[in-house]
């Protein structure tokens, strides 16, 4: 049986239709996509340390400090959340408010490290757990501000203090 040229303009148009319903039916993105990466509601958000406090007696910092961070993110049951997608935010960090600090997309001990604005996004590894850093600088008097990190409806808040 021979194909005409109608023909085979029918196939691949049958071909293509059949490719765009597999890709509706997928939906776009894969394993790692937003929609599957975002807390459920009623999941929690643990920063640790909950608080970091530096004192300098008033006069500010003499150098510029960093300060680990660690979030772990659960389900509502309590069991972790591998590769749960987070946003991470503070008022004062870069480049808010008077840009007291600047978050760091890795922990300290890693050089270089990646500078990255407040509101910056970040995916907690296989055992639900993300750690940054922050970066104080030098001579900013004293201060406290909020470090807020939310996935979906779910927030979880610390505190860093220069006082």
């Amino acid at each position: 049986m021979k194909l005409t040229i109608k023909h085979k303009q029918l196939v691949i148009l049958a071909l293509l239709l059949v490719l765009l319903l597999i890709t509706l039916v997928q939906g776009c993105g894969g394993e790692n996509s937003t929609k599957n990466c975002t807390a459920p509601d009623g999941s929690t958000i643990t920063i640790t340390p909950s608080s970091q406090t530096l004192s300098t007696g008033g006069a500010g910092l003499s150098f510029p400090t960093a300060l680990d961070w660690t979030v772990k993110v659960a389900y509502p049951d309590g069991t972790i959340m591998p590769k749960a997608c987070i946003t991470v935010a503070g008022t004062f960090a870069v480049p808010n408010g008077f840009g007291l600090y600047q978050f760091q997309f890795y922990p300290s001990q890693v050089t270089p490290n990646l500078p990255v604005n407040s509101g910056f996004s970040a995916q907690t590894d296989d055992f639900g757990q993300y750690t940054f850093s922050t970066l104080l600088s030098a001579g900013t008097g004293t201060w406290n501000d909020t470090i807020y990190v939310r996935s979906g409806a779910n927030q979880g808040n610390a505190t860093v203090t220069v006082q």
